[in-house]
């Protein structure tokens, strides 16, 4: 059984290895800086050019997404990982005034595209929003003939393996800057009976994915910092 969930395609491009964090480099800055008339799509040109515009102390904005599609962000709504400490530790970093999510009252429908996000952030006059999905994998495999019959279930004959990661970017809210990606994983293998697998790798899913979240808040500390300095002048 396997699922998976995708942040984006400009967010896929940022997150190309695991358990890194990616801070967007200053604007203009260094040698190499593409014409833009090397861009002939609109949509990428307008990505290119967004400039940051963030002020301090900044209020941030949370959502989690499960896919994307090209209809944009399908937004999740039920909080299944999350709890109001999280977003306690992320209230306390500095130059952070405060942190709100958002909810399914202040979306159109549970299928977002970055404008929408953007619109139902700025009515919380939130000046960034961090984006997150979090995806799992998981494999079964048999590993000792079925016994069920003769021990009703009580020897445990499969192994599991779940590898779960949790990706985020952060955008500017006004104009569409991505101040970068992060991206965090975690892994669990275990054993159990045929007839309670499903109960238990979905109870070992949610302990690997949480165990990944708590790894990208995590992460998001230093992140925060290095942009604190770079942006607060």
């Amino acid at each position: 059984m396997k699922h998976q969930s995708l942040i984006s395609v400009a967010a896929a491009a940022l997150l190309l290895c695991s358990c890194e964090t990616y801070n967007t480099p200053d604007a203009g800055a260094g040698p190499g800086k593409a014409h833009l008339a090397a861009f002939t799509d609109a949509h990428a040109k307008t990505a290119y050019t967004a400039k940051p515009a963030i002020t301090f102390p900044a209020n941030i904005a949370v959502v989690r997404v499960q896919d994307a599609s090209a209809d944009g962000y399908t937004v999740a709504t039920t909080r299944e990982l999350e709890t109001a400490r999280d977003y306690d530790t992320i209230s306390k970093l500095p130059g952070i005034a405060g942190v709100v999510s958002l909810n399914r009252l202040l979306l159109a429908d549970s299928s977002s595209s970055p404008a929408d996000l953007r619109e139902a952030a700025a009515k919380l006059h939130a000046d960034a929003i961090l984006i997150y999905t979090v995806a799992s994998d998981t494999q079964s495999n048999d590993v000792a003939p079925p016994l069920t019959f003769v021990t009703l279930g009580l020897v445990p004959n499969q192994t599991y393996k779940i590898t779960s990661s949790a990706s985020a970017i952060l955008m500017d809210t006004r104009t569409g800057y991505i101040y970068g990606a992060l991206e965090e994983g975690d892994t669990r293998n275990g054993l159990t009976m045929a007839c309670a697998s499903d109960t238990v790798t979905d109870t070992a899913r949610r302990q690997t994915e949480r165990a990944a979240y708590e790894k990208l808040l995590a992460s998001f500390d230093p992140f925060w910092n290095r942009l604190y300095a770079r942006y607060n002048r």
